[in-house]
């Protein structure tokens, strides 16, 4: 599974790629905003930080404005992924920059129809609100579940990349659903890599047991 950071903090996506966990960076508009940086200064900020690709958000709300947007992004950098939203002008969107070669993020799913109609566009990524879904329906696992099924079922070459988590559980969740991809905020991947209270516990008496042979044995160290 792809995990990638929804943030611009430069910290934390140089924290993740050290431990070799980071797959890529997605952003949007209220993310850039509170960076205090332009788009420009940021992408190029959070490209140089990490190898992988990077997301930016139209900001257009009719197809035409979207898809020229989309180009200069794509021209900006081969690594950026244009995220659309899936609205009707979103997919006409969608739909002619992938014809360009030009990969998209489907961006703010909540339903079926809407995977569906943006893996019928040909996005690269399809991006379901996974706790916002759960916060509507009961149902929101199965709700996901049954979009990895659609795309399964018919050969759809669309990712599911899981966005808007909150905590580790869901997380675990999406590994045993199969979703593709998921992105997280910062309070979730901290969470989500935090040491095991256990594996700490052996890791220390690890460490009194090699205490105890040293005082009595030559070692290596």
């Amino acid at each position: 599974m792809e995990i990638w950071l929804d943030t611009s903090d430069l910290r934390l996506i140089e924290q993740s790629n050290s431990l070799g966990l980071l797959y890529g960076v997605t952003t949007n508009p209220s993310i850039v905003a509170k960076s205090g940086l332009s788009l420009e200064d940021l992408l190029n900020k959070v490209l140089a930080a990490q190898a992988g690709p990077v997301t930016a958000q139209v900001t257009a709300s009719e197809a035409d404005g979207m898809i020229q947007q989309g180009q200069t992004l794509h021209q900006f950098s081969d690594r950026i992924i244009v995220k659309v939203p899936i609205t009707t002008e979103g997919l006409k969107a969608i739909h002619a920059l992938e014809q360009s070669q030009i990969p998209t993020m489907a961006t703010a799913a909540f339903s079926l129809n809407q995977v569906l109609l943006a893996a019928s566009a040909k996005a690269q990524y399809i991006a379901p609100y996974f706790s916002r879904i759960c916060e509507e329906d009961q149902e929101g696992v199965e709700i996901v579940k049954t979009m990895l099924r659609l795309l399964n079922r018919y050969n759809f070459s669309s990712k599911i990349i899981a966005a808007s988590l909150r905590t580790p559980e869901q997380i675990r969740e999406c590994c045993e659903m199969g979703t593709h991809a998921v992105t997280l905020n910062e309070k979730v991947f901290h969470e989500f890599i935090e040491d095991h209270p256990q594996t700490v516990k052996s890791v220390e008496r690890f460490d009194r047991d090699w205490k105890e042979v040293k005082k009595s044995q030559s070692l290596i160290f």
